[in-house]
This record gives C-alpha cells, structure tokens and sequence, in this order.
C-alpha cells in the first residue's frame, strides 16, 4: 500500500510538471522564440531534467536490490549486462594489455570532452578516446572504459566498448556488501592477494542515435547481443597474445531483460574470465 501510494505521489507530481511545461513553459516560450525552439526547450526540460528527477524521487523509497547480473543507470535502471571478469596485477597492467590489443582508454566525460564527442558525432571527426557514459555497479560509477571505433574516421559514431569496476572490498559506509558478496561467490576461484579482478559490461555502439524508453533522451544505439561483443573483446586479446587462461565462472541460466533502449538483451548468463599475461 506505501508502494502504491508513493507511485501515485510521483505519478501526480510528474503529471502536474508536463502540464506546467505545456500549458505555461511553452506558451511563454513560443512567444519569445520560434516554435521549433519551444519544443526543443520542453522536450530538454523533461527528458534531462523532470523525467530522471523523478526517477531518482520514485528511488529514494523503492530500492533496487537486484542480483548485480547487470548495471545500471544513474537513475537506477537496468542498463547493460555483465559478461566478462579480467584478471589482471593491477590497473596499469589491465590498460597496458588494452592499449598492445589497439584498444583507447576512454577520456573523462567533462564538459570539454563531451563537446568534443558530439562534434565527433555530428561531423564525423576523429575522437578514438571518446567518453562513455556513466554507468554503475557495486553502487559506483565504471573506473575505466576501453573502446575501439569501428569506422574509417575513427569517430564516436560506432565503437566496440566496455565499462569496468575493480572487485574491491566496500567500505563500512556503503551498502554494496551484497554486490560484493554475490561476485566474490561467483569469481572465487580467481581472487588472491596478487592479482585483481575487473569485472565488465562490454556492449557494442552500431548507430550514433538511439533513445532511451524511459526518459526519451539522447544515447547511441547498442547490439543487444552483448554475448557476441564479450566474445568479440575476448578475442581481441588472444590475437595479441595477452591471454594466459580463458575460464568460466559456474553457468548461469539464460536470461533477458529490457535494457536502456527498445530491444532486450539475451544473453546466456555465463560470465567468461580470462588470466591477462
């Protein structure tokens, strides 16, 4: 019932936000500016703003606590799936190997950098070391992100991609002892106190635009067969001979779900782990 009544809440409270934005932020607006610019300033207004903002309203009381088989947006959503774990000495060995495979170290998405991506998506340009957008796992944001463009231009129009977060033991004041927990069961095996394990979310940008279904704001466009884009990196690094050991944690079944974007991810729910040399 406290469920129900909170939905309702940010329900109203989303509901009275469009009717300002149409009713008044509009009219104000398309009097000022040509219409075209009006609607661009609600569509902004909404997407960017009201629509997360009450996303992250509507979790502040309904906490996701889902197995970690997947990360997540800012706001909370399911976003891509984890399917790759990387053993490795420590972060400059994992950028070292990355870097002999031809892959580019992903820039900080500041403000300059992310101008810089959208002029290299608008015009074509060369940017191999493009930010990625921001997503999390053990409730953080990825520490490092690999890419690889996939056209002529080396431009962040199309790219192979992949996110990663160091397995490392949370704080006490932090509440991802469940995440913790759940990964360390799961890649046991490969857990000493010589080497670390990164986990990954690898997934493929095929198209400069796509649309996230929740909020209606701007992204690339993703394969939803993430399978193949692990096996894809994977590979990669075999070729430049980095690879020690290529294992599997224990098989998971296969499952779907609805990612950022219209398709469903399916993938097969094994976790591949490879021994970087």
């Amino acid at each position: 019932m406290l469920h129900m009544l909170w939905r309702l809440l940010v329900l109203g409270i989303g509901a009275g936000a469009i009717w300002i934005v149409v009713t008044k932020g509009v009219p104000y607006a398309d009097q000022h500016v040509p219409t075209f610019f009006a609607i661009l300033f609600a569509y902004c207004l909404l997407a960017y703003l009201i629509i997360p903002a009450l996303f992250r309203l509507y979790h502040v009381i309904v906490k996701h606590d889902h197995i970690p088989l997947y990360v997540t947006t800012g706001d909370g959503w399911a976003s891509d799936p984890v399917n790759l774990a990387l053993i490795v000495k420590d972060q400059h060995h994992l950028e070292k190997a990355f870097a002999r495979a031809g892959w580019y170290k992903a820039d900080e998405a500041t403000l300059m950098n992310t101008l810089r991506e959208g002029a290299s998506i608008l015009l074509n340009m060369s940017y191999p070391q493009a930010p990625v957008s921001a997503l999390y796992l053990f409730n953080r944001k990825h520490d490092i992100a690999f890419e690889l463009p996939t056209n002529d231009k080396l431009s962040a129009r199309t790219r192979h991609h992949l996110r990663l977060w160091r397995l490392e033991a949370p704080s006490e004041d932090r509440h991802d002892h469940n995440h913790f927990d759940f990964w360390s069961s799961k890649l046991f095996k490969w857990i000493s106190g010589e080497r670390e394990v990164w986990v990954a979310a690898c997934t493929e940008d095929v198209r400069p635009i796509g649309v996230r279904w929740r909020t209606g704001t701007i992204t690339h466009a993703i394969d939803h067969n993430a399978d193949i884009e692990r096996d894809y990196t994977i590979d990669s690094l075999e070729k430049a001979g980095l690879i020690r050991s290529t294992d599997s944690s224990e098989p998971g079944e296969e499952y779907k779900f609805r990612g950022q974007q219209f398709g469903t991810f399916i993938t097969d729910g094994a976790i591949k782990v490879i021994d970087i040399k």
